[in-house]
Protein backbone atom coordinates (compact mmCIF):
# COMPACT_ATOMS: atom_id res chain seq x y z
CA UNK A 1 0.00 0.00 0.00
CA UNK A 2 1.43 3.40 -1.02
CA UNK A 3 1.76 5.95 1.75
CA UNK A 4 -0.08 9.24 1.55
CA UNK A 5 1.69 12.56 2.10
CA UNK A 6 0.66 12.86 5.76
CA UNK A 7 1.80 9.30 6.54
CA UNK A 8 5.21 10.09 5.07
CA UNK A 9 5.36 13.19 7.27
CA UNK A 10 4.41 11.10 10.31
CA UNK A 11 7.34 8.76 9.56
CA UNK A 12 9.67 11.75 9.28
CA UNK A 13 8.39 13.02 12.64
CA UNK A 14 8.99 9.60 14.22
CA UNK A 15 12.51 9.50 12.80
CA UNK A 16 13.25 12.82 14.47
CA UNK A 17 11.54 12.07 17.80
CA UNK A 18 11.36 8.23 18.06
CA UNK A 19 7.90 8.37 19.65
CA UNK A 20 5.07 10.89 19.45
CA UNK A 21 1.67 11.24 21.12
CA UNK A 22 -1.46 10.95 18.96
CA UNK A 23 -2.78 14.30 20.25
CA UNK A 24 0.45 16.01 19.26
CA UNK A 25 0.29 14.57 15.73
CA UNK A 26 -3.33 15.68 15.36
CA UNK A 27 -2.37 19.21 16.35
CA UNK A 28 0.74 19.17 14.16
CA UNK A 29 -1.20 18.21 11.02
CA UNK A 30 -4.42 20.07 11.89
CA UNK A 31 -6.62 16.96 11.68
CA UNK A 32 -8.69 14.96 14.16
CA UNK A 33 -7.23 12.30 16.39
CA UNK A 34 -9.44 9.77 14.57
CA UNK A 35 -7.74 10.66 11.26
CA UNK A 36 -4.29 10.29 12.82
CA UNK A 37 -5.25 6.94 14.33
CA UNK A 38 -6.29 5.67 10.89
CA UNK A 39 -2.93 6.75 9.46
CA UNK A 40 -1.06 5.21 12.37
CA UNK A 41 -3.00 1.95 12.14
CA UNK A 42 -2.04 1.62 8.47
CA UNK A 43 1.61 2.33 9.26
CA UNK A 44 1.56 -0.30 12.00
CA UNK A 45 -0.07 -2.86 9.70
CA UNK A 46 2.85 -2.41 7.29
CA UNK A 47 5.45 -2.73 10.04
CA UNK A 48 6.55 0.89 9.68
CA UNK A 49 5.54 1.91 13.21
CA UNK A 50 4.25 0.44 16.46
CA UNK A 51 1.65 1.63 18.94
CA UNK A 52 2.74 2.70 22.41
CA UNK A 53 0.60 4.05 25.26
CA UNK A 54 -1.15 7.15 23.93
CA UNK A 55 1.03 7.40 20.86
CA UNK A 56 3.19 5.79 18.21
CA UNK A 57 6.86 4.84 17.95
CA UNK A 58 9.38 3.53 15.47
CA UNK A 59 9.45 -0.28 15.18
CA UNK A 60 11.99 -2.31 17.13
CA UNK A 61 15.34 -2.60 15.32
CA UNK A 62 16.66 -5.99 16.43
CA UNK A 63 15.77 -7.26 12.96
CA UNK A 64 15.82 -5.41 9.69
CA UNK A 65 12.80 -3.21 9.03
CA UNK A 66 10.75 -3.38 5.88
CA UNK A 67 11.98 -2.11 2.52
CA UNK A 68 9.29 0.58 2.41
CA UNK A 69 10.27 2.04 5.79
CA UNK A 70 13.98 2.04 4.97
CA UNK A 71 13.32 3.83 1.69
CA UNK A 72 11.78 6.72 3.66
CA UNK A 73 14.71 7.17 6.07
CA UNK A 74 17.42 9.71 5.08
CA UNK A 75 15.98 9.74 1.55
CA UNK A 76 17.71 12.99 0.53
CA UNK A 77 21.10 11.75 1.72
CA UNK A 78 20.59 8.43 -0.05
CA UNK A 79 19.80 10.21 -3.31
CA UNK A 80 22.92 12.37 -3.03
CA UNK A 81 25.07 9.30 -2.35
CA UNK A 82 23.44 7.35 -5.18
CA UNK A 83 24.10 10.10 -7.73
CA UNK A 84 27.78 10.30 -6.75
CA UNK A 85 28.28 6.52 -6.90
CA UNK A 86 26.56 6.16 -10.27
CA UNK A 87 28.64 9.02 -11.71
CA UNK A 88 31.83 7.22 -10.59
CA UNK A 89 31.02 3.93 -12.37
CA UNK A 90 32.59 3.80 -15.86
CA UNK A 91 30.61 2.55 -18.83
CA UNK A 92 31.49 -1.03 -19.67
CA UNK A 93 32.00 -2.04 -16.03
CA UNK A 94 30.90 -5.27 -14.42
CA UNK A 95 29.40 -4.47 -11.03
CA UNK A 96 27.81 -6.40 -8.18
CA UNK A 97 24.99 -4.67 -6.34
CA UNK A 98 23.79 -5.92 -2.98
CA UNK A 99 20.86 -5.25 -0.70
CA UNK A 100 19.41 -2.00 0.55
CA UNK A 101 17.47 1.05 -0.52
CA UNK A 102 20.54 3.20 -1.23
CA UNK A 103 21.79 0.53 -3.62
CA UNK A 104 18.38 0.61 -5.30
CA UNK A 105 18.64 4.38 -5.73
CA UNK A 106 22.02 3.88 -7.41
CA UNK A 107 20.30 1.69 -10.01
CA UNK A 108 17.95 4.57 -10.83
CA UNK A 109 20.95 6.74 -11.69
CA UNK A 110 22.60 4.06 -13.82
CA UNK A 111 19.89 4.12 -16.46
CA UNK A 112 21.87 6.61 -18.55
CA UNK A 113 24.83 4.23 -18.98
CA UNK A 114 25.50 2.95 -22.51
CA UNK A 115 27.11 -0.35 -21.48
CA UNK A 116 27.07 -2.17 -18.16
CA UNK A 117 26.92 -5.67 -16.68
CA UNK A 118 25.17 -5.96 -13.31
CA UNK A 119 25.06 -9.00 -11.02
CA UNK A 120 22.61 -8.64 -8.16
CA UNK A 121 20.30 -10.29 -5.66
CA UNK A 122 18.29 -7.08 -5.33
CA UNK A 123 14.88 -7.43 -6.99
CA UNK A 124 14.30 -3.69 -7.22
CA UNK A 125 17.67 -3.17 -8.90
CA UNK A 126 16.79 -5.77 -11.54
CA UNK A 127 13.34 -4.26 -12.07
CA UNK A 128 14.75 -0.76 -12.57
CA UNK A 129 17.59 -1.73 -14.89
CA UNK A 130 15.43 -3.78 -17.24
CA UNK A 131 14.39 -0.44 -18.75
CA UNK A 132 17.84 -0.05 -20.34
CA UNK A 133 18.53 -2.63 -23.05
CA UNK A 134 22.26 -1.80 -22.93
CA UNK A 135 22.58 -3.06 -19.35
CA UNK A 136 22.96 -6.82 -18.88
CA UNK A 137 21.34 -7.95 -15.63
CA UNK A 138 22.25 -11.26 -13.94
CA UNK A 139 19.86 -12.09 -11.09
CA UNK A 140 20.83 -14.56 -8.37
CA UNK A 141 18.39 -17.29 -7.42
CA UNK A 142 17.43 -18.44 -3.95
CA UNK A 143 15.07 -17.49 -1.13
CA UNK A 144 12.94 -14.46 -2.04
CA UNK A 145 12.30 -12.12 0.89
CA UNK A 146 9.23 -10.17 -0.17
CA UNK A 147 9.39 -7.60 2.61
CA UNK A 148 13.02 -6.76 1.78
CA UNK A 149 12.80 -7.16 -2.01
CA UNK A 150 15.86 -9.36 -2.28
CA UNK A 151 17.04 -12.95 -2.76
CA UNK A 152 19.13 -14.72 -0.14
CA UNK A 153 20.66 -18.07 0.74
CA UNK A 154 23.57 -20.32 -0.21
CA UNK A 155 22.50 -20.59 -3.84
CA UNK A 156 22.61 -16.79 -4.21
CA UNK A 157 26.10 -16.71 -2.69
CA UNK A 158 27.26 -19.53 -4.98
CA UNK A 159 25.87 -17.63 -7.96
CA UNK A 160 27.86 -14.51 -7.12
CA UNK A 161 30.95 -16.69 -6.81
CA UNK A 162 30.71 -17.45 -10.53
CA UNK A 163 31.64 -13.87 -11.42
CA UNK A 164 34.47 -11.42 -10.84
CA UNK A 165 33.24 -7.85 -10.76
CA UNK A 166 35.17 -4.65 -11.34
CA UNK A 167 33.20 -2.99 -8.53
CA UNK A 168 31.11 -4.45 -5.72
CA UNK A 169 28.61 -2.12 -4.04
CA UNK A 170 27.38 -2.91 -0.53
CA UNK A 171 25.00 -1.23 1.86
CA UNK A 172 24.84 -2.05 5.56
CA UNK A 173 22.43 -2.10 8.48
CA UNK A 174 24.64 -0.08 10.82
CA UNK A 175 28.21 1.02 11.54
CA UNK A 176 29.79 0.51 14.97
CA UNK A 177 31.97 2.89 16.97
CA UNK A 178 34.87 0.54 16.18
CA UNK A 179 34.20 1.17 12.47
CA UNK A 180 32.72 -2.13 11.35
CA UNK A 181 29.94 -2.40 8.78
CA UNK A 182 27.19 -4.55 10.30
CA UNK A 183 24.04 -6.36 9.19
CA UNK A 184 20.94 -7.48 11.05
CA UNK A 185 21.04 -11.13 9.97
CA UNK A 186 23.71 -13.67 9.01
CA UNK A 187 22.08 -14.14 5.59
CA UNK A 188 22.62 -10.46 4.85
CA UNK A 189 26.21 -10.40 6.11
CA UNK A 190 27.08 -13.53 4.11
CA UNK A 191 25.72 -11.94 0.94
CA UNK A 192 27.76 -8.75 1.38
CA UNK A 193 30.88 -10.77 2.16
CA UNK A 194 30.35 -12.69 -1.10
CA UNK A 195 30.28 -9.39 -2.99
CA UNK A 196 33.49 -8.30 -1.28
CA UNK A 197 35.19 -11.64 -2.08
CA UNK A 198 34.26 -11.53 -5.76
CA UNK A 199 34.99 -7.88 -6.62
CA UNK A 200 38.27 -6.18 -7.48
CA UNK A 201 37.09 -3.04 -5.70
CA UNK A 202 34.40 -2.75 -3.04
CA UNK A 203 32.45 0.40 -2.28
CA UNK A 204 30.31 0.91 0.83
CA UNK A 205 27.29 3.22 0.80
CA UNK A 206 26.14 4.31 4.27
CA UNK A 207 24.18 7.43 5.17
CA UNK A 208 24.76 9.08 8.55
CA UNK A 209 21.78 7.36 10.19
CA UNK A 210 23.68 4.04 10.11
CA UNK A 211 25.92 5.29 12.94
CA UNK A 212 22.93 5.67 15.29
CA UNK A 213 21.55 2.15 14.80
CA UNK A 214 22.31 -1.32 16.09
CA UNK A 215 22.85 -4.48 14.06
CA UNK A 216 24.48 -7.60 15.47
CA UNK A 217 26.34 -9.34 12.62
CA UNK A 218 29.75 -8.17 11.39
CA UNK A 219 30.29 -7.74 7.64
CA UNK A 220 33.75 -6.13 7.40
CA UNK A 221 35.83 -3.32 8.91
CA UNK A 222 35.44 0.01 7.13
CA UNK A 223 39.16 -0.05 6.33
CA UNK A 224 38.59 -3.04 4.03
CA UNK A 225 36.47 -0.98 1.60
CA UNK A 226 38.18 0.82 -1.26
CA UNK A 227 35.66 3.67 -1.07
CA UNK A 228 33.03 4.75 1.46
CA UNK A 229 30.27 7.06 0.25
CA UNK A 230 28.56 8.80 3.17
CA UNK A 231 27.29 12.09 4.58
CA UNK A 232 28.73 11.22 8.01
CA UNK A 233 31.35 13.72 9.17
CA UNK A 234 34.31 13.23 11.54
CA UNK A 235 35.49 9.80 10.42
CA UNK A 236 39.14 8.65 10.63
CA UNK A 237 41.43 10.18 8.04
CA UNK A 238 42.91 6.83 7.02
CA UNK A 239 39.58 5.72 5.53
CA UNK A 240 38.87 6.44 1.86
CA UNK A 241 35.82 8.60 2.54
CA UNK A 242 33.82 10.30 -0.18
CA UNK A 243 31.97 12.81 2.02
CA UNK A 244 28.77 14.13 0.51
CA UNK A 245 26.47 16.83 1.85
CA UNK A 246 22.66 16.59 1.63
CA UNK A 247 21.23 18.87 -1.01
Amino acid sequence: MELNHRQKQILATLKANEDVQIDHLAELFSVTTQTIRRDVNQLCEQGLARRVHGGVSLPATLTNTSYLFRSEVESTAKTTIAEAVAHSIPDGSTIMMGIGTTVTKIAQHLLGKTSLRVITNNLQVAKILEANKHIEVYLAGGLMRREHQDIMGSSAIDYLGGFEADIGICGCGSVTESHHAMEHESLEADLSQAIIANSRQTWLVADASKWSRFAAVKVAPLASFDRIYTNKCSLPGDLNIHLLQDE
